[in-house]
């Protein structure tokens, strides 16, 4: 059995980089997004908190709930599919994603 990873675990995978692909459990075969970026992540740079959820700090304090303890980071993806094709999800952490390669999006496209 392969181990699940959430979305900010596969980013780490990825070399700190985002522009990789992901599908939900609940979506259909053919519906995957491209993951462009998680909050207060900057590309490149390690995710700052305990694994797998990177949370339990405090908010920066230019965010609307600045000091209190940070909940789930906001994850933004792309899919031609979806309306809008770019839209914003709490649900990063959660172990409900899967990884795309390269060769599992051509073979959708064909």
């Amino acid at each position: 059995m392969v181990a699940r990873l959430n979305i900010y675990q596969m980013y780490i995978r990825n070399g700190c980089r985002f522009g990789f692909f992901v599908r939900r459990d609940s979506w259909e075969r053919e519906k995957y997004a491209k993951v462009l970026e998680i909050e207060f992540v900057i590309e490149g740079k390690m995710i700052k908190g305990e694994p797998p959820y990177f949370g339990g700090f405090k908010n920066p304090p230019d965010h609307p709930r600045a000091g209190k303890i940070m909940g789930p980071r906001i994850v933004t993806l792309n899919a031609s599919w979806a309306k809008p094709k770019t839209w914003s999800t709490d649900a990063g952490g959660n172990f409900c994603w899967t990884e795309l390669n390269t060769d599992e999006i051509r073979n959708i496209k064909d």
